[in-house]
């Protein structure tokens, strides 16, 4: 493990389990508002350029693991900030952190689907045409948290994923409410430290 100066080896500053959250960057998809769920965009040249302000950021820190969604516009985020961090340890690629499956509705406009989405999120149970339930996706996001809770309590890893696995994330464990809207800037980083293997403080870096 390389430790980065003034940081601590990859423990967590506060004793407890923290994960830093970053979402890809921008997508051609994105662009466009369209719907990509788990088929992929290239990213933009501002996903690019933004990608290297959130390397920057976490920089000085030094990270115990590292995972990442297996999906291109995931790992090419990681690519960018490993080319700007080569302490960064060797990934590991996870299906569960993945962005929700949107079956037949990938592809299309999000603001077409609108009340689709919105049905879907009132009724986490519904399954979207040929693709997930908000119920799996939770399950999915929970079950990884809780699993990096108990292996790796008292270190630091780093999360690289989507807005759909982060704003579960922040509900399931920050306490966002089911109608408070999940933001997440476009050169934010997310900063969850876990006090116990059910809440977590989040804080935006």
């Amino acid at each position: 493990m390389i430790k980065a100066s003034g940081d601590s080896g990859g423990t967590s500053p506060s004793g407890c389990f923290t994960a830093i959250l970053i979402r890809h960057g921008q997508t051609k998809a994105n662009t466009m508002g369209m719907i990509q769920g788990q088929s992929d965009s290239p990213l933009t040249k501002e996903g690019i350029s933004s990608t290297r302000k959130k390397a920057e950021k976490i920089k000085g820190l030094c990270f115990y693991a590292v995972f990442c969604s297996d999906l291109g516009r995931t790992v090419h985020t990681l690519e960018i900030l490993k080319e700007m961090i080569p302490s960064l340890p060797d990934p590991i690629f996870r299906f569960d952190l993945r962005e929700i499956d949107f079956g037949d509705l990938t592809g299309l406009k999000r603001s077409e689907i609108m009340p689709q989405i919105l049905k879907h999120k009132a009724n986490s149970h519904l399954n979207y045409p040929g693709g997930e339930s908000g119920a799996q996706l939770i399950a999915r996001v929970r079950n990884f948290f809780l699993e990096q809770f108990e292996t790796h309590f008292g270190k630091r890893i780093l999360v690289i994923s989507h807005y759909g696995v982060m704003e579960t994330a922040a509900r399931q464990f920050s306490g966002a409410g089911p109608d408070e809207k999940v933001i997440i800037g476009r050169d934010d980083i997310w900063e969850m430290a876990f006090q116990s293997s059910l809440s977590a403080v989040k804080k935006v870096l």
